[in-house]
């Protein structure tokens, strides 16, 4: 035990340190790595991918178009072990963005969900402009005619409070996982921001952990 009143002390407050050091780093180690998740059909890829990206996306973001490129050519380079989960972080300040995300739910429940994440990417610098929510709604609803879906369908499914709640639900999410831009990719525990951190630094992370999965 130390001598001097000093020293005792000085003891007394490391131990106060290294206790309270440990209880604070504790939860954060125990806590198991995210495994994103979602609707079966907002992934894409193998069914048990041995590297998962989880894309935080808004549909009204041009960042985001110009990133999906990319990730479809990343997931063309390892088709048999990168998967994708696409997970919805719409932002308050695009005022079509929700709505886009709802349609793209609704062509999901109908199977296509990819056709028309495309879709609207494409079509983005259209819809995106329009100056009210009801004309991009209908735009919306008119890209669902013409991909084919069913048209009561997806309209009542537009409609239904619950499948805005798959949106709302993925950007509650997001929050809790300090997504602050879009698009934002999850590989392995780490993000990468944006098309060229994700073409080059994410790529990389995704041939590191398939390396060490080999």
């Amino acid at each position: 035990m130390p001598k001097t009143r000093a020293s005792r002390s000085l003891a007394s407050t490391l131990i106060v340190l290294g206790t309270t050091a440990v209880l604070a780093g504790g939860p954060r180690l125990l806590t198991p790595e995210w495994v994103p998740d979602g609707p079966p059909y907002r992934k894409k890829g193998p069914a048990n991918p041995a590297v998962v990206i989880a894309e935080f996306s808004d549909f009204q973001c041009p960042a985001c178009s110009a990133a999906a490129p990319h990730l479809k050519a990343i997931l063309e380079l390892f088709p048999d072990k990168v998967g994708v989960v696409f997970k919805h972080r719409a932002w308050d300040f695009h005022p079509h963005a929700v709505n886009a995300g709802v349609a793209a739910e609704c062509a999901g429940k109908a199977g296509r969900f990819w056709d028309y994440h495309d879709k609207l990417f494409s079509t983005q610098p259209a819809w995106s402009v329009m100056e009210s929510t009801g004309a991009a709604a209908a735009y919306f609803q008119k890209t669902a005619d013409e991909m084919g879906l069913d048209r009561a369908a997806f309209a009542a499914c537009a409609k239904n409070p619950a499948t805005a709640e798959l949106v709302a639900a993925d950007i509650k999410e997001a929050g809790e996982k300090w997504v602050n831009s879009t698009p934002t990719f999850i590989i392995g525990g780490k993000r990468f921001v944006g098309s060229n951190q994700l073409r080059t630094l994410g790529l990389n992370q995704v041939e590191n952990l398939l390396k060490k999965k080999s």
